[in-house]
């Protein structure tokens, strides 16, 4: 009886976590997020264009110095309602595609 409880919440634990697992959004749902006015949509949304942008910034792009948050948002935005045939790619790639097209580096 025992082993056979044991095999049972060993087979049956990986389904439990299920709930918990978490892919990454796709453009579509970002950009949905983007297109809402509350604080917390604009909270969230801006947070997840900031931790892509933090990363790349100066290397991939460079955004403007003044109101840089304005700036990427309307950038990712634009860039998600431009090409809606890529909606279905990762939102984090889809930002700093966004901030690529917006913000090119100067050559050096």
């Amino acid at each position: 009886m025992k082993t056979s409880f044991r095999l049972a919440t060993l087979f049956l634990l990986p389904f439990l976590a299920l709930p918990f697992a978490h892919a990454e959004d796709d453009g579509g749902d970002f950009l949905e997020l983007l297109r809402r006015t509350n604080a917390k949509a604009v909270e969230v949304s801006q947070r997840h264009i900031d931790n892509a942008a933090d990363k790349w910034d100066g290397s991939v792009f460079c955004t403007p110095v003044e109101d840089r948050q304005a700036a990427r948002r309307k950038a990712v935005l634009d860039y998600l309602e431009s090409h809606p045939t890529e909606l279905w790619r990762p939102q984090r790639y889809l930002i700093i595609q966004g901030l690529r097209a917006a913000f090119p580096c100067p050559k050096s």
